[in-house]
């Protein structure tokens, strides 16, 4: 899982192995639990097939 941050635009995107999330308006500080939501994400969408 890589991920990307904009500090112009303020915007997180999480590059999954199923799917990309964006997040806009993201502070610095909320970075590692969007990661972790992120990862967390992944794993329920790939239970659920």
């Amino acid at each position: 899982m890589g991920w990307k941050y904009s500090t112009i635009t303020k915007t997180l995107t999480i590059f999954g192995k199923h799917m990309t999330h964006v997040f806009d308006k993201v502070l610095e500080s909320e970075i590692d639990q969007l990661l972790v939501d992120a990862k967390f994400k992944e794993a329920l969408w790939r239970t659920k097939r």
